[in-house]
């Protein structure tokens, strides 16, 4: 028998599962770096015909001052060569002479090089890190995703069960619609009526000449930096994007859990349990929900990992300046590094969460095989 308060041994099968799963993510990241360079490198420079160095020295600049560049950037240099650099950087951070071209210089001693040379590169349009616009793009699309998981995960339970429980009735056919209705409708519509209904109305003299006071139901846009000692402000941001985010997710994962449900339902040993007399509320959560979530689970780490890379309409309808937001504006201005930056965070997140839920999986269903 197991020790009270000793820890829990974790199985090697566990943990070679572990080190193999790693291991091919790795393999899965190199693959995606190297689609990333020659996507931005040669295939943007030399099939497209589009000039990094022209990019970043401006539209006047002259054709010396444009040669100038491509030789500052490196690339004259073979392919190979700028590849090595530019997976160099990454793994290993910026190198002196990176920070001798991008720092400012004061006295000799260069400053604030963290905020000019980072990882990922250096922003053509804002002499920046990308390093920096990722960190706090991705700190604002990582809470909007994780406030639009928890409402959609809230709603969507429920509502899956009891349609399921209730199959054929007037709630489940209700349910089913409302399920179409919210698939068929883009975000960027309720985001929209959201905003004007939820926000800009209740505030406006409109609301005074209909019932003679106004009031501050959710702000227009924005976003709030989280403070652990008011997190309010953070939220109350974050609900009115989160929930229109989430509408559509909700929709999907109503349809999943009552699908899973139904069949869980109709297995034998859910039978056996109400035969024996098991409560209908534990033959419902600990034996049917229980192995319904499963393919949930799958379902909300991808999904969480796709989100992180960013939620490019409801950023835009909301003013929140996220990781799509900031994608869609570096591809618009032929910003490569940041481009180039985010997407390879966002492809980066969408691997790890694959390897947090394949591991996940083996730690809920034993069934599993760590093979």
């Amino acid at each position: 028998p197991a020790i009270a308060g000793a820890p829990v041994a974790v199985p090697p099968a566990m943990i070679r599962y572990a080190i193999r799963r790693t291991l091919w993510g790795l393999v899965v990241l190199g693959v995606i770096l190297t689609v990333t360079f020659v996507l931005f490198g040669p295939v943007l420079q030399g099939a497209k015909g589009t000039s990094a160095a022209q990019v970043l020295c401006g539209p006047r600049c002259t054709p010396e001052k444009v040669a100038n560049t491509e030789a500052f950037l490196g690339l004259n240099d073979p392919w190979y060569t700028q590849m090595g650099s530019y997976v160099r950087r990454i793994v290993m951070g910026p190198s002196d002479d990176d920070i001798r071209k991008g720092c400012p210089q004061r006295d000799g001693v260069y400053e604030d090089c963290e905020e000019y040379v980072g990882r990922l590169g250096q922003s053509f349009i804002l002499d920046k890190s990308v390093d920096k616009i990722v960190i706090q793009g991705i700190t604002k699309t990582g809470s909007l995703a994780l406030v639009a998981a928890l409402i959609w995960m809230l709603i969507s339970i429920p509502v899956g069960i009891m349609s399921a429980l209730r199959r054929g009735s007037a709630f489940d056919r209700v349910t089913m619609v409302g399920v179409l209705w919210g698939q068929a409708l883009p975000v960027y519509y309720f985001g929209l009526l959201a905003l004007y209904f939820l926000a800009y109305l209740p505030n406006s003299d409109t609301m005074i000449d209909l019932i003679g006071v106004r009031f501050d139901l959710f702000p227009i846009g924005g976003y709030e930096e989280f403070q652990l000692a008011n997190p309010w402000p953070w939220l109350h941001h974050l609900i009115l994007p989160g929930a229109t985010l989430a509408l559509q997710f909700a929709a999907l994962y109503v349809r999943m859990i009552r699908s899973n449900m139904l069949g869980v339902l109709s297995e034998d040993y859910i039978r056996t349990a109400r035969a024996k007399g098991v409560a209908p509320r534990n033959v419902v959560v600990r034996h049917g929900l229980r192995n319904a979530m499963l393919p949930i689970v799958t379902m909300l780490g991808l999904d969480l990992g796709i989100l992180v890379g960013g939620a490019v309409l409801t950023e835009f309808t909301f003013g929140i300046e996220g990781l799509g937001r900031w994608a869609v504006r570096g591809a618009s201005t032929l910003d490569v590094p940041v481009t180039s930056g985010i997407v390879l965070v966002a492809a980066a997140a969408v691997v790890i969460a694959n390897i947090a839920v394949d591991l996940a999986y083996a730690f809920i269903d034993p069934r599993v095989r760590l093979s």
